[in-house]
């Protein structure tokens, strides 16, 4: 029997910490791409499927998302851990409203409206990868079920971008597994598919095929620049224009972003200009230029 699609609930409490230099004043959700920020973008099309609850979960940067209540109606959780857990705890923070629910995170694209309205099982998208990945690869039965999971393989079909669909029934079981220990900090680094793949045949999920390039995921400026040719970074990031400015130097023109991490948290960058390699640390604007 194909279930009713309750609500949806869009991820957004991460730091988008591996997108710097844009992370430091915007949550990645936000970026607007192909003229429409990448989480209205997935409201529009959540909608047009017919389902008008959404909740929004939130943590970092938090405020930023407070015009989505009043613009398109959703509604905002706080995910306290946000800094402490991993996103298993976002997931934790939407238990009360858990049902047959869209899970999906706010920054990814959607070229074409890959949602709907209720699914006789629970899900993930999954796409079909030839060659190696590192990814979460599965093995399934006749039927498309998930019998187990690896992160490595080779043509294979992946869980891909974290868009899945919980069935009431899967949703309740998976809070059960995850309140007994959410307060274990030997937990606090946990994925919400961990827990699925700890519990996996009390959790019967299956895959819904998709296409590669039906779900875009960018792990970096420079791939979301390649992506979308009009995007420019400097109109929305402080850091990006100072970066330009200090160096006299056009956006594209500074390549290959990576996060300074401490933690979870970025707390500046490198980068490539004109073959030479540039530290950024945003606290206090400083950069440093070395020869590579």
């Amino acid at each position: 029997m194909r279930n009713k699609t309750d609500n949806a609930i869009i991820l957004a409490a991460g730091y988008s910490s591996r997108f710097v230099p844009l992370c430091f004043n915007m949550p990645k959700g936000l970026l607007p791409v192909k003229g429409e920020t990448l989480i209205e973008r997935q409201i529009r099309q959540i909608k047009e499927v017919g389902v008008d609850k959404i909740y929004v979960i939130t943590g970092a940067y938090a405020e930023k998302f407070n015009f989505l209540v009043e613009k398109h109606g959703v509604e905002l959780i706080y995910n306290k851990d946000y800094a402490t857990k991993n996103n298993f705890a976002s997931i934790y923070a939407a238990r009360e409203v858990l049902k047959n629910s869209i899970i999906t995170s706010s920054d990814l694209f959607f070229p074409n409206n890959i949602f709907q309205n209720g699914s006789e099982h629970a899900y993930y998208a999954s796409v079909f990868v030839e060659g190696k990945t590192n990814q979460r690869s599965l093995t399934l039965d006749a039927d498309d079920k998930i019998i187990s999971t690896h992160y490595s393989g080779e043509n294979t079909w992946i869980t891909f971008g974290g868009q899945a669909y919980f069935t009431e029934e899967i949703s309740q079981k998976l809070i059960s597994y995850m309140e007994p220990v959410y307060d274990n900090p030997e937990f606090a680094n946990k994925y919400w598919v961990d827990f699925q793949d700890e519990h996996l045949a009390e959790l019967p999920m299956y895959i819904k095929r998709l296409n590669l390039g039906d779900i875009v995921e960018f792990n970096s400026l420079d791939a979301l620049q390649e992506f979308d040719t009009e995007f420019e970074a400097k109109s929305i990031s402080p850091v990006m224009e100072y970066l330009c400015n200090k160096l006299n130097a056009q956006e594209r023109d500074l390549k290959y972003f990576e996060p300074i991490k401490e933690g979870n948290l970025a707390i500046g960058c490198t980068f490539i200009y004109n073959n030479k390699k540039y530290e950024y640390f945003s606290e206090n604007n400083i950069l440093k230029g070395y020869s590579i």
